[in-house]
């Protein structure tokens, strides 16, 4: 059927990929965060499994989930290929601890908002995203509470000028 009518695949692919993408993702943080609490958005809340045990506070639950965007951004390319979807799983981190997060997160999610808008282009901005990530995670969590799957950005990005994808891909594990 493909070949009587070519273009009827890629119409369909398309549809699919409209019907499950999220929204686009509100202009700031704080306005993302209202739109998920008011159900307008799902709360993505996902802590991607990195932390070695169960969360024993919202710090702690933040950091998880915050850790877990810096592993699509390093290892799957998230701004560039899905900056949308993000930016509505990075503010649902902040579902949890939200005055700090929205506070740590608010330059990371703005840079995030430039590539959506196509102000600014995803390799200009991911690892600066990465470091202010990093920051926020190592502020809510110690090192020894990170699985070996992403211990290994704990500390990766010092300083903002010397961070960079390569980098933090650096003894990283395929996830």
């Amino acid at each position: 059927m493909a070949a009587r009518f070519p273009g009827t695949w890629l119409c369909f692919s398309t549809w699919l990929f409209l019907g499950v993408a999220d929204k686009k993702a509100a202009e700031e943080l704080p306005e993302m965060l209202a739109k998920i609490r008011s159900g307008e958005f799902d709360n993505n809340f996902f802590d991607g499994d990195c932390l070695v045990k169960t969360p024993t506070n919202e710090k702690e639950a933040a950091a998880g989930c915050i850790l877990d965007k810096v592993g699509a951004i390093v290892m799957e390319q998230g701004v560039q290929d899905f900056v949308n979807d993000l930016q509505v799983d990075l503010a649902a981190c902040c579902t949890k601890d939200a005055d700090d997060c929205l506070t740590d997160l608010g330059p990371a999610y703005s840079m995030l908002t430039t590539v959506n808008n196509h102000k600014a282009a995803a390799d200009s901005v991911a690892s600066a995203v990465a470091f202010h990530l990093l920051r926020a995670v190592e502020k809510r969590i110690s090192q020894n509470m990170i699985r070996a799957s992403h211990a290994h950005y704990w500390g990766r990005c010092p300083m903002l000028k010397d961070c960079n994808l390569e980098a933090l891909q650096k003894g990283s594990k395929e996830l």
